[in-house]
């Protein structure tokens, strides 16, 4: 068997007993939350807090309150059977609009991305020309507001209602704090939502 080291000297080489290890300075790892390791009705404000966001409710009057996660009938969540919303319990549905308020998600490093599904459901209330869709608005560490994405499609689109829609609102730079997850409600008809799989990415080398 060849002798490496040997040659290896010869050329003037050195050998280490083992190559120099430098940690990255950034190891970012993707972080989906699906709701769905909990049971229907779960206040999830700090369920995933190790896992970089914690979760509340922003309602109408102003009160920052609990989120839930809930199972949602005729073939569940995105990924399973729960899903993000303000509803405990009564109505039974967790679908809302921001008449009743927002989901806040709050995560401990600051975001670049981030990105949720939002299911639309219509309402009773069918009649009106109002074109409102699920949204996500951005806010940075002081609160200032970044910014705000809709769904693609909306009220007037065929596979609108009773479908799922991406919704993903990318900064210029890593300064995303907090987003805030609702459906608009600009007059009839209204378009209810609830959302899953929050999406974001998290440094496991620094601790939130």
């Amino acid at each position: 068997m060849p002798d490496f080291t040997s040659n290896a000297i010869k050329l003037g080489g050195v050998i280490s007993q083992r190559p120099p290890l430098r940690p990255p300075l950034n190891f970012w790892r993707t972080v989906t939350i699906t709701f769905d390791d909990v049971p229907s009705g779960t206040a999830v404000d700090s369920t995933y807090a190790g896992s970089g966001v914690t979760l509340a409710s922003v309602t109408y009057p102003p009160r920052t309150w609990s989120a839930f996660a809930k199972e949602m009938p005729w073939g569940g969540g995105q990924s399973g059977k729960n899903v993000l919303t303000i509803i405990e319990a009564d109505p039974a549905f967790p679908w809302f609009d921001a008449r009743y308020g927002a989901l806040e998600a709050t995560f401990s490093q600051l975001q670049q991305s981030v990105s949720v599904w939002a299911y639309a459901m219509n309402s009773p209330e069918g009649s009106g020309n109002a074109d409102n869709r699920p949204f996500m608005e951005a806010y940075d560490s002081t609160g200032k507001y970044l910014g705000k994405v809709l769904t693609q499609l909306g009220i007037h689109d065929a596979n609108f209602l009773g479908h799922w829609h991406p919704l993903s609102f990318s900064s210029t730079s890593r300064n995303i704090a907090k987003v805030r997850l609702s459906s608009q409600a600009n007059g009839l008809p209204w378009t209810y939502a609830a959302f899953d799989n929050l999406t974001f990415d998290r440094n496991i080398l620094i601790r939130p």
